[in-house]
């Protein structure tokens, strides 16, 4: 039975910080790792058009971020995405097989709130002895059995059905994030909400 998962985590967050510094909101919408090493993010930059051109800026001249570049801007905000050296507790999550719920970059709350699925309750120790390796605080609040149908509306029901049917939880994924939305109507930013949220 799969089991719901909640951290509270203290890990450096200069990804939010760089946005801020630049009078930007950052949001990570969506993560896959490249490698061992490295990771891609899609995110989304809330802010005028000088303020998403500094943060992007400021990005690809931070420790660790190999590329970041716009991809589009719509009514959300605007899509970029980051690929950089993995983050403490990506690094720690590698071992384990997990589905992250809430992103802990994503809080602007220090501790973080990290929420994640997984289906062996073994992989929390282990997260928990890999976090503390790369300096990371962590506490446990809570591990619970997941009730996946108590939240479930009609229509993420139906984007479920149609993601499940065209390959996106597969491992490789038979369609992209981008695919997926084109093919329920609904837009990359708000297709991964949907998803995280019903996953």
């Amino acid at each position: 039975m799969f089991k719901q998962v909640s951290l509270e985590v203290k890990s450096r967050n200069d990804l939010l910080a760089t946005a801020k510094m630049n009078d930007t909101k950052l949001s990570i919408v969506d993560c896959r790792p490249l490698d061992r090493e490295e990771m891609v993010m899609l995110v989304n930059l809330d802010g005028t058009a000088g303020a998403v051109s500094r943060t992007i800026a400021a990005l690809q001249n931070m420790k660790g971020v190999r590329q970041a570049y716009k991809i589009e801007s719509d009514a959300e905000g605007t899509q970029a995405l980051i690929i950089l050296a993995k983050p403490g507790v990506c690094r720690a999550s590698t071992v384990a097989s997990i589905l992250c719920l809430d992103c802990p970059y994503n809080s602007t709350e220090m501790p973080a709130r990290w929420r994640f699925v997984t289906k062996r309750t073994s992989d929390v120790g282990e997260i928990m002895k890999r976090l503390g390796e790369e300096g990371i605080q962590a506490r446990v609040e809570d591990i619970s059995p997941l009730d996946k149908n108590a939240t479930m509306t009609q229509e993420e029901k139906g984007i479920i059905a149609v993601a499940i049917e065209n390959g996106y939880f597969e491992f490789p994924r038979r369609i992209t994030l981008e695919g997926l939305g084109r093919l329920v109507g609904v837009e990359p930013a708000s297709l991964s909400k949907i998803l995280r949220s019903v996953e």
